[in-house]
């Protein structure tokens, strides 16, 4: 089975971010929270959610400034 419950240090370190970045976002409602008492959990269902809110799809160059757009990068 596998862990279904992140702590906020844990969550920060599933999505890259810190522990007061992960804080901020339960503060400001971006991302849920599970209370066990006095600790704060995550739920991984959210934080999967929250990255797929947040996926940019790959830029095809529609939305590049002209002088950038269609530019090869080597």
């Amino acid at each position: 089975m596998s862990k279904r419950l992140y702590s906020v240090k844990e969550a920060g370190k599933y999505l890259g971010r810190s522990a007061w970045a992960i804080r901020h976002l339960i503060w400001e409602g971006h991302l849920p929270q599970v209370r066990q008492g006095r600790r704060v959990m995550v739920d991984v269902v959210d934080m999967d959610q929250f990255i797929a809110k947040h996926k940019k799809e790959a830029n095809d160059g529609h939305d590049l400034p002209p002088e950038t757009a269609g530019a090869c990068i080597a």
